[in-house]
């Protein structure tokens, strides 16, 4: 190789390295009717890396996404989205994030976003949820489980 091949490769490698990671950004739906039912996130389970986002879309009408206090990594920033309303977040503390539609979380309008390793998983009580979403959140944490 010449000098001048070494430099370009350099060249190159050190503009590859600079390059900022991209991160993803993953809708999930607030529906009336889904694939699993009805009053769902589609999906209701996402896996992803710290730094990506989520787009929370209010598909259909009367719903709204919040973050469940005491269910989401310590040290991570809660959130919450009005009726109607789309929410962008991004993702940066890893563990186990359960969110609900609170008019809905009664019928089971739950979803658990999962970002990078589920560390806090064992600190999650799905006994703190109203009706179905108790039963849909311990499927959900099951399934992070056996994966």
């Amino acid at each position: 190789m010449t000098l001048r091949t070494l430099r370009a490769v350099a060249l190159a490698l050190g503009c590859f390295i600079s390059l900022p990671a991209m991160s993803e950004e993953i809708q999930v739906k607030a529906l009336n009717r889904g694939p699993s039912g009805l009053f769902v996130f589609e999906p209701e389970l996402v896996r992803i890396r710290p730094g990506d986002t989520i787009a929370f879309i209010a598909a259909d009408k009367g719903h709204e996404v919040h973050a469940v206090a005491g269910m989401i990594p310590a040290g991570a920033s809660s959130f919450d989205a009005r009726i109607n309303e789309n929410a962008t977040v991004t993702f940066t503390e890893p563990g186990v994030y359960v969110i609900v539609c609170k008019p809905h979380a009664a019928l089971g309008m739950v979803a658990v976003i999962v970002v990078g390793d589920p560390v806090n998983i064992d600190k999650i009580d799905p006994s703190a949820l109203p009706g179905k979403a108790k039963a849909k959140l311990q499927g959900l944490l099951e399934q992070i489980k056996r994966s």
